[in-house]
């Protein structure tokens, strides 16, 4: 896994720190940094931090028919958004999240784990129950392409964890429509309360049929960039709990436009986390700012990045409370990055492996078997 931070100096010496969400190497830190250092940052230098929609508009309007609205750019300008808040934060002596208005200070979380086919039932079980005894009680899965074997796995975890623990079920973007169906009514059958992305994001005539076929919430959004992309999902049909994520749907602003657009639609609103300390501090902000946001995704395979990279940035599984998470109260963004840390891991390229597979191949994301 890699991480893409964006660090951006102002000339009264306040520094602000973002973070694009590299979603396990996929997203190319140093095609990022490319566009963060020719594009975005010519056009910032020299602006003033006054207000930050300005700026991010300036940048997306400017790259909008140049660099597109979609994927890696919108990636960069998320991670520079991001920083921008930090320094209006910090300036201000405010918390992010605060200086927006603030409707909560903690966030209930959900555990989001690992394939299905890594482990035992009872060894999922184990993997969990240090959340479990943190007061977690709503825990994501994923299916891979053997599925059949991962739900009779998915039944015995069911079964161990009992009624009180909500589970869903993570797709991965790998299956084609026909299998997507089967294994949703299946989902039906085992309570779960979504599937999140089945289909490939591009299938988009594919997802509106399971959409319209599945007994179970459909989820997508972590590849949905900015509220008119949102937007136009959820006036398709598209799905029924939609995933934003400060850093890759463009920023902050963007995932509240976001956020805030589900309500007409009927659609929940549960943010996706998956990277460094900076995109959860971002994600718990944008929850703590949308009063119908009220959980959010939370990996515990991440604390040691979180606790390598974030300077006492307190994400780790012994701070959570009754199953949720504190929003930081510090100004900005309210996590310090440790730069030498980072500087200790320098970026390396991932070349041919491809995220979620085996053997460096890309064996999971070329359909169901």
């Amino acid at each position: 896994m890699s991480f893409f931070f964006v660090r951006i100096d102002t000339d009264t010496g306040v520094a602000g720190y973002g973070e694009a969400c590299d979603s396990y190497g996929c997203s190319y830190a140093s095609v990022a940094k490319t566009i963060v250092d020719d594009v975005f940052a010519p056009l910032l230098i020299g602006q003033s931090v006054a207000a930050i929609e300005p700026l991010a508009d300036r940048m997306r309007l400017f790259t909008r028919r140049r660099l597109g609205d979609q994927w890696v750019a919108v990636h960069a300008r998320s991670a520079v958004e991001l920083a921008l808040w930090d320094i209006a934060g910090k300036v201000a002596n405010r918390s992010v999240s605060s200086l927006i208005g603030s409707v909560r200070d903690r966030v209930e979380v959900y555990a989001s784990t690992v394939f299905l086919e890594e482990l035992s039932a009872k060894q999922h079980v184990e993997l969990l129950a240090p959340l479990l005894e943190r007061g977690v009680n709503k825990v994501k899965l994923r299916v891979g392409p053997e599925w059949e074997a991962d739900l009779e796995t998915l039944t015995e975890v069911r079964s161990l964890l009992g009624s009180r623990v909500q589970l869903m079920i993570d797709g991965s973007e790998i299956f084609t429509l026909p299998t997507a169906r089967l294994v949703a009514d299946a989902l039906h059958t085992l309570g779960v309360q979504w599937f999140e992305e089945p289909l490939p994001q591009g299938n988009r005539s594919g997802i509106e049929a399971l959409v319209r076929h599945s007994p179970v919430p459909i989820a997508y959004g972590e590849h949905l960039f900015g509220a008119d992309d949102a937007i136009d999902a959820m006036r398709r049909d598209q799905l029924h709990v939609l995933q934003p994520d400060a850093s890759t749907c463009g920023g902050l602003a963007e995932a509240r436009r976001m956020a805030q657009a589900a309500a007409p639609f009927g659609v929940r609103v549960v943010p996706h986390v998956c990277s460094g300390p900076i995109s959860l501090a971002a994600n718990l902000h944008l929850a703590a700012t949308v009063p119908a946001v009220r959980l959010i995704e939370y990996p515990p395979s991440l604390t040691s990045a979180w606790e390598t990279f974030g300077d006492d940035c307190n994400f780790g599984p012994d701070n959570i409370i009754d199953g949720t998470l504190a929003v930081p109260s510090a100004p900005g963004l309210g996590v310090v990055l440790d730069e030498a840390a980072i500087s200790a891991h320098p970026y390396q390229p991932p070349g041919a492996r491809v995220a979620g597979t085996v053997g460096g191949l890309p064996d999971r994301f070329v359909g169901d078997r």
